[in-house]
């Protein structure tokens, strides 16, 4: 019977393992530092408060159904003006789309637009894998990129999901 057991899950851990490689577990993101060249444009809306909190949650589904119904075209994206993991899981951030420019589409009525300015020295950090895994491979990417090469960041990230999981990580660089 236990030999049963340690089979089945033996089979789960290998299950888990091919979901977890599919998703794009096992990749480590690209990081360079960078100076951004054009302004990068963000429609959504702004959240300060926990990260537990019904709030922000929602803000998320609203911007990948605006965006899965082609109400707005462009990338899902996230500003965030501080670091959650340092703030005691408070968060400051803004979510919702990078779009092309701010005059070509309307916007929702509770939607605005924000600007992540060029000509910021970024630390940026690019990886293909599913959103579910990506965050916590770009920031640690960007963390030990900054360490490494002495950087200060001031807490001001941008993070972009693209299309066939192309995510990225741009942390501004004091």
């Amino acid at each position: 019977m236990t030999r049963w057991l340690f089979i089945v899950a033996l089979l789960i851990a290998f299950g888990f393992a091919g979901v977890y490689t599919y998703l794009g577990g096992f990749r480590t993101a690209a990081v360079t530092l960078e100076t951004t060249t054009q302004p990068i444009f963000l429609a959504g809306r702004y959240f300060a408060g926990r990260v537990s909190s019904d709030q922000f949650g929602p803000l998320f589904r609203q911007a990948q159904q605006l965006h899965q119904s082609n109400q707005l075209r462009g990338d899902l994206a996230n500003i965030y003006y501080n670091d959650p993991a340092a703030a005691d899981d408070s968060v400051q951030a803004f979510v919702g789309l990078v779009v092309a420019d701010t005059i070509s589409q309307q916007l929702p009525t509770d939607y605005r637009y924000r600007v992540f300015a060029a000509g910021q020295r970024v630390v940026h950090a690019r990886i293909q894998a599913s959103y579910m895994v990506a965050p916590d491979k770009l920031y640690s990417g960007v963390k030990t990129f900054a360490e490494k090469q002495q950087l200060k960041l001031r807490h001001h990230y941008l993070e972009r999901f693209g299309a066939d999981d192309k995510a990225q990580v741009l942390a501004v660089v004091k």
